[in-house]
């Protein structure tokens, strides 16, 4: 429910504190005097797109925050969760928009998008207006009124969830066809390349062999020399390490018998010796491999070629170009098993169409069955309304699409995540008539009282309360005995929800628990747009000229009380 609404510097309010009581509030006033700008700014709230010449002449900026008392909604909690927002008993939207035509947004001071209202706003208000009905022509609103009627929520999910088990399946049978259809291009290729690969027969780490075995015949006379130098100078020559060690380790040897405590370095000292003999003999045994051959470095170099050829084409290092061969295989054992896939997939996708076919036939049933009543609840609305005689038609019918796999009689149909059928509200406002689209017959007045009806209809049957229902011309083209049993309609709403009206109707006004008066007036040399609690003769006065216009006189005066004292105790 709507606490407080504070607006600036939007069209010709300067500033205006609105703080509309729960039930049904009257807003009435002259033409123009600025009513449809506080229609427009709940509709910022609600994330309407916003524009630059809504900001007022001179100022920077336009503001518009309305505090709210948020429902007991999970739907709510849940979004305000994840934006990081508190799911407190108040929730303060607040929306400024530049005179660049800069908008920002705030959820208790959180900054969001204009998506995010769009998204919340459902959940806090519903705005009525002239726009607003028309979209009562559109087929997938009139199919969500009577789910909404309906309570078609559970199964609605238990449709799009088969459809999107049916949707995956397909998916997959596409892909899998396409994959057969090109099968055969991709196995040669996939047989070529490993041709090319298995013909080097490339073994793990041979690269790294190859090119240490390069450089070792590569310099085979350097290694020869310097080889033999070493050998020489650890254990052939004169002055031998391994000779000078062993003499050097006798004598320490001799130390330790005449009593220095020189065992430990003994011990490290034959440990040298041995370490030097083990370097001689490994120098040695490799020096034995290592030849002067030029026909194998060749040969070694043509192979390291190759392989690298195959590197430049499968990847570096050696190791890519042999993962790249067992992704190939793979992929040659998927396609040679696409057959056996694709029977599986077409037949995983059959039981998903047959699945999601019996939940949107028991979905259509009750869309059915609930079509009738939503039209016995209207038409017994509209009847009130001074409609009585209209007819009301829910019709249902599947869009044709030959290349469908879904039939109905006979035929291929367009289906989805919401359904097979479509649904098109008819409607013949007088007796003899026949029923015809809503859009194309029914006058500003008459879809005004439609659009009522529906909602009146609808809200008996949507849980919890507390929304804020805003009207607007919705009492467009009545009068008499029908405004007074069009300002019931919207009493019997107010006993659940916060309804704000935007009225020219006395019999309207007169229902309401409050009177709020829109008018302009000059202040400091402009116009400005001034809102008003009306009590008392205030309220007299200002349902008299409703009633008489500027020459209100005593019996216009009367009236008002009249009015007040019969509509206003109804409403009491």
């Amino acid at each position: 429910m709507l606490e407080r609404l504070e607006v600036r510097g939007l069209g010709i309010i300067e500033r205006v504190v609105v703080e509309p009581p729960a039930g049904l509030v009257a807003l009435t006033g002259e033409t123009g005097a600025g009513k449809s700008l506080l229609v427009g700014s709940l509709k910022l709230l609600a994330g309407a797109r916003a524009q630059a010449d809504m900001v007022r002449t001179g100022d920077a900026l336009l503001r518009v925050e309305g505090v709210f008392t948020v429902p007991r909604d999970a739907g709510i909690e849940e979004l305000l969760e994840g934006l990081g927002i508190g799911s407190d008993d108040q929730l303060v939207v607040r929306r400024e928009v530049t005179a660049q035509g800069r908008s920002r947004a705030w959820l208790n001071d959180v900054s969001v998008t204009a998506a995010t209202l769009q998204q919340l706003a459902p959940r806090l208000m519903s705005i009525h207006g002239q726009h607003e009905q028309h979209g009562l022509a559109d087929p997938g609103v009139q199919r969500g009124l009577v789910d909404a009627f309906g309570g078609h929520g559970l199964l609605l999910e238990r449709v799009a969830e088969a459809w999107e088990r049916w949707r995956e399946a397909a998916d997959l049978v596409d892909r899998l066809e396409r994959a057969r259809a090109e099968r055969r291009d991709r196995l040669d290729v996939i047989a070529f390349q490993l041709a090319e690969i298995d013909a080097l027969a490339p073994q793990h780490g041979e690269d790294e062999e190859l090119e240490r075995r390069r450089r070792q015949l590569r310099n085979a006379v350097r290694i020869m020399e310097l080889s033999s130098a070493l050998v020489e100078r650890l254990g052939e020559g004169e002055t031998a390490v391994v000779d000078e060690l062993a003499r050097g380790e006798r004598e320490l040897a001799e130390l330790v018998e005449c009593g220095l405590p020189l065992a430990g370095s003994l011990g490290r000292l034959e440990e040298a010796r041995i370490l030097v003999e083990e370097v001689l003999r490994e120098v040695q045994g490799s020096n034995r491999e290592i030849s002067e051959d030029p026909a194998e470095l060749e040969a070694v170099e043509a192979r390291l070629h190759r392989l690298e050829q195959l590197m430049l084409k499968y990847g570096s290092p050696l190791e890519a170009v042999l993962e790249h061969r067992e992704r190939l295989v793979a992929e040659r054992d998927e396609l040679d098993a696409v057959g056996d896939r694709l029977a599986e997939a077409r037949r995983e996708a059959a039981e998903a169409l047959e699945a999601y076919d019996g939940l949107a036939r028991e979905l259509q049933e009750a869309r059915e069955r609930s079509s009738s009543s939503l039209v016995e609840a209207v038409t017994s609305i509209l009847e009130r309304l001074a409609m009585g005689g209209t007819r009301l038609e829910l019709r249902w019918s599947a869009t044709p699409d030959p290349d469908s796999p879904l039939e109905r009689s006979g035929g291929g149909v367009r289906f989805g995540p919401e359904g097979v059928e479509e649904c098109e509200l008819l409607i013949a406002p007088n007796p003899g008539e026949d029923p015809r689209p809503l859009g194309r017959i029914a006058s500003g007045g008459e879809l005004s009282r439609v659009h009522l009806a529906l909602r009146a209809a609808l809200r008996g049957r949507r849980p919890g309360r507390g929304m804020t229902l805003l009207f607007d011309e919705v009492d467009t083209g009545l009068g008499g005995g029908t405004a007074a049993a069009l300002g019931g309609v919207l009493e019997e709403l107010a006993a659940m929800d916060q309804v704000l009206v935007v009225t020219h109707l006395p019999q309207v006004a007169a229902r309401a628990a409050a009177h709020l008066r829109v008018e302009k007036v000059e202040q400091g040399g402009r116009v400005v747009t001034r809102v008003t609690a009306l009590e008392g003769e205030g309220r007299v006065e200002e349902i008299a000229r409703m009633l008489a216009g500027s020459d209100v006189g005593t019996s216009a005066l009367e009236h008002a009380r009249s009015l007040l004292a019969t509509e206003g105790g109804r409403a009491g």
